[in-house]
């Protein structure tokens, strides 16, 4: 058994935290507010549930711990452009980070539904530990020291599952979704590529797993957001009325900007950012799209 704490108790971090404890573990939970550790420390792991462009913020109101750290965000910050795990090791000075990503909806994780994720760290020894306390009977669990493309798998697929949400908002079929998802999971793997990441890392359950979950899932936030776009709602008003955070909307400004500046030829990204920071009309964006020039696949 692991003592375990979860800063953020939101629906994927309690979601976690159910899967933990029933594969035995203690688990203990901080809120974002919380500003110091429990009586007795943080134990054997911390895990990080809170939303992206928060984590700098809440990492500063502890100090460092002793205790392997993993990350269960999926986003780049939108400041720095960095992954958790580089912000991680930018504020706690620590270099025993992982990641936990892969198709998981945090309402099946409650429910007890067979799940699969894959757990990543630089380190061998450090994923295998993880991997022994994330794996059970119903939440299995692989393992990659591709931490850089787990990473940027979990942090994509929501501007993609964006995209796959406008798609059935303008109500185009299924050819169109399955060449979107295509094209999508192929930009994916440009961009990990770039980032140093194994691009067969973005194939695999973090990566196109994920994907194809949150693009078509109607209980995902980033394909409700996109849907709604592509039925003409306004981006403000739709933030406003949904319940919880939509990882993808920032990630879409900051991996447009990681795109533009490392001339990584994304352009999905492109029209994405078109559509919820300039206002361009979701079907002009598709049209932009399908109007580029001839190419190989």
């Amino acid at each position: 058994m692991k003592n375990i704490t979860i800063i953020g108790a939101g629906a994927w971090g309690s979601a976690f935290g159910k899967a933990l404890r029933l594969n035995g573990h203690a688990v203990r939970f901080l809120d974002i507010g919380d500003t110091a550790w429990p009586a007795d420390g943080p134990g054997d792991c911390v895990i990080l549930a809170v939303p992206c462009q928060a984590v700098r913020k809440v990492l500063n109101l502890y100090p460092s711990p002793s205790a392997p750290v993993f990350s269960l965000i999926k986003g780049i910050e939108l400041s720095t452009h960095q992954l958790v795990s580089e912000i991680v090791r930018e504020v706690w000075r620590k270099d025993d980070v992982g990641a936990v990503s892969g198709p998981s909806l945090a309402a099946e994780v409650q429910a007890g539904v067979p799940t699969v994720v894959v757990v990543a760290a630089a380190s061998e020894p450090l994923a295998v530990t993880m991997q022994k306390i994330v794996h059970g009977k119903v939440f299995r669990a692989y393992r990659s020291t591709d931490l850089t493309g787990v990473e940027l798998g979990g942090a994509l697929k929501n501007v993609y599952a964006l995209a796959g949400g406008i798609c059935q908002g303008l109500r185009l079929g299924e050819n169109t979704m399955a060449a979107l998802m295509t094209r999508a999971l192929a930009e994916m793997a440009r961009i990990a590529a770039a980032k140093g990441a194994r691009a067969a890392t973005i194939y695999g359950l973090s990566g196109m797993g994920d994907l194809l979950l949150t693009a078509y899932s109607p209980e995902s936030r980033n394909h409700k957001v996109g849907e709604a776009l592509g039925r003409g709602r306004e981006l403000p008003e739709i933030l406003r009325n949904l319940a919880g955070t939509a990882e993808g909307v920032p990630t879409v400004k900051a991996l447009h900007e990681l795109a533009q500046g490392q001339k990584i030829n994304a352009p999905i990204v492109s029209e994405l950012y078109q559509i919820l920071y300039c206002r361009k009309p979701p079907a002009q964006g598709l049209r932009t799209l399908m109007q580029r020039k001839a190419e190989l696949e």
